[in-house]
Parts: structure tokens; C-alpha cells; sequence
């Protein structure tokens, strides 16, 4: 069986467009159009990897992944079987600095920028189902991600 993902994104031409990129790689897709929606779906259902805008109206992504990674700090999986430990690709026009920061911070395993290559975000979801991100680590000298809130409050002193 394919990876099942969770599309969050309050437009539908860009749920549609992300959709028909990973359908056509054989991906089974799950829609949320916002982020009450998504934390639901997350529940009640088994995802491989979460595609997560951030400018959502009412709760925002950074939000919805702040709550999923907060969902059971033993790294448990839920009833329905996802975890908190899932991979989550943020995909969003919202690529400050200040906002990527972030999204590191609140555990976002990849951060891709709108508009995007689809072929670009296949790659980005082969990649976290198999396990890699793009977090900066302390290899890179940027610390852990539980750590970047911290560093970054310290840029901004």
C-alpha cells in the first residue's frame, strides 16, 4: 500500500494542484482546508507525512504542528495510529526568516517555499517517508531543532 498523506491548505486550487502531483505518483491523499480540520484528520487517521500551509484562518499551521507534536511526548502513536513523531513538509508563501525559524522550531521536518516544483515536493516527501529532513542539525552548527526558538531569540537581542 502507498504512503497516505494529509494536505492542509485553506485554498482549493492549491490542495488540488498537490493532490494531483502525489496521485500521480501513487500516493493516497487525505484533504484538510484548515487547521481545526487537519488536527481532526490527524486523529483519525494513519498518515506517512503531512503537507502543512501556515497562513490558514483560525488555527494556523505552525499551530496545527505545534499541537501535533505535543500529542503524546512519549512518541506514542493514537488510537488511529499516527504519531507526533510524523514527518511534516511545510509548504507555504510565507518564507521569512522570522517564519522559517518558526517552523523549525515547532518541528517541521521540511521547509519548501511557494510557489514550488512539484517534482521538487516528490522528492521532499520521498525523502521524510525514507526517514531524512531538512532540519538543521548540530552537524551544521545551528543547534537542535528543540533548540532554534532559543537561538533565535538570541538573534533577535
Amino acid at each position: 500500500m502507498n504512503a497516505q498523506i494529509l494536505i492542509v491548505d485553506d485554498e482549493p486550487s492549491v490542495r488540488a494542484l498537490v493532490r494531483d502531483v502525489l496521485e500521480l505518483d501513487d500516493y493516497a491523499v487525505t484533504e484538510a482546508a484548515d487547521g481545526n480540520e487537519a488536527l481532526a484528520q490527524f486523529g483519525a487517521a494513519k498518515f506517512d507525512v503531512i503537507i502543512l500551509d501556515i497562513m490558514m484562518p483560525g488555527i494556523s499551521g505552525l499551530d496545527v504542528l505545534r499541537q501535533i507534536r505535543a500529542t503524546d511526548p512519549s512518541g506514542q502513536q493514537s488510537e488511529a495510529g499516527s504519531s507526533p513523531e510524523i514527518p511534516v513538509i511545510l509548504l507555504t508563501a510565507a518564507s521569512d526568516d522570522e517564519t522559517t525559524w518558526a517552523g523549525w522550531a515547532s518541528g517541521a521536518s521540511v521547509f519548501l517555499a511557494k510557489p514550488f516544483d512539484p517534482t521538487n515536493l516528490i522528492e521532499w516527501v520521498e525523502r521524510t517517508i525514507a526517514g531524512e529532513d531538512s532540519r538543521p542539525s548540530d552537524a551544521l552548527g545551528l543547534g537542535a531543532a528543540e533548540d532554534l526558538a532559543t537561538e533565535f531569540r538570541g538573534l533577535q537581542e
